[in-house]
């Protein structure tokens, strides 16, 4: 996307799209999928350069193991996509289960992880074991409170979770300050839930990403700083278009803070990972 007036070139920002469903959508309703074949093609019109990707399957099927292990093969020679699994907690109070699950993604190259909220609550309690396995490693983890049963029936990634959800989420922040959380494609009404951003203020590994909140991100950015925000569009179920412009033209967020949002930011998360 060309730039006008005093907005960046969008290439030189080197996006990193952190929230894209891969894999054939059989629902009714839903929107076009994004498959091995035709995702590049899409990034390209959209200047996205690399992408940050799980499988449809994964999110909406058990066991998830098996749509985690579609994904890694539907990218396979892909370098410009890379693996996010989606997990939920173990169902024993194991932590040698948890451990071996991480473990199990590591070994296959995958150095993110999709957090199924939506289906296992947020519960100190139920998901203890696996985030302490995944804090162990600094494993980037996206927090996906968004439904999987048949309503909506599009199985979108965008979720608005309660006032209740986010307090039970301080308490999982704050018992494992070493793990980065990313608030995943989160709406609420206009723009995000009211306790989001106070919740922000108080835990520093909690980040946000930029889709369906087109103007409250910018200010995460500038009161929490551009370290705390990742770009992200939510395809298939939103048009990059929309979010593409939405950062390059944000006139109050500097170029130096364009570039760690747009993908540095998730760039660093990826390359901490132990």
């Amino acid at each position: 996307m060309q730039a006008t007036g005093n907005a960046p070139d969008i290439r030189r920002l080197r996006l990193f799209d952190s929230c894209v469903t891969l894999g054939r959508m059989a629902r009714a309703g839903t929107p076009a999928w994004l498959t091995a074949e035709n995702i590049l093609g899409v990034m390209d019109r959209h200047d996205i350069a690399e992408a940050l990707v799980h499988h449809v399957e994964a999110r909406l099927n058990y066991p998830r193991r098996e749509g985690n292990l579609r994904l890694l093969a539907a990218i396979r020679g892909l370098p410009r996509l890379h693996p996010a699994w989606a997990l939920e907690p173990p169902p024993s109070p194991d932590l040698t289960a948890a451990r071996e699950m991480v473990e199990e993604m590591l070994a296959a190259g995958v150095r993110a992880a999709r957090l199924m909220m939506g289906v296992a609550p947020p519960l100190h309690w139920l998901w203890r074991n696996l985030c302490e396995a995944l804090e162990a490693h600094r494993v980037p983890c996206f927090l996906d409170f968004a439904p999987t049963t048949w309503s909506p029936a599009h199985a979108s990634t965008q979720a608005n979770p309660s006032d209740w959800a986010i307090d039970q989420l301080r308490t999982i922040c704050l018992a494992h300050p070493d793990l980065p959380m990313v608030l995943s494609n989160v709406q609420g009404g206009l723009g995000i839930a009211y306790p989001i951003l106070p919740l922000m203020r108080r835990v520093p590994n909690l980040h946000i990403d930029i889709t369906a909140v087109m103007d409250w991100w910018r200010r995460a950015a500038t009161e929490l700083g551009p370290e705390r925000v990742l770009f992200a569009t939510g395809m298939p179920f939103c048009d990059p278009a929309t979010f593409v412009s939405n950062v390059q033209y944000a006139h109050e967020i500097g170029d130096a803070a364009k570039q760690a949002i747009c993908g540095g930011n998730l760039r660093r998360l990826l390359e901490a990972v132990q």
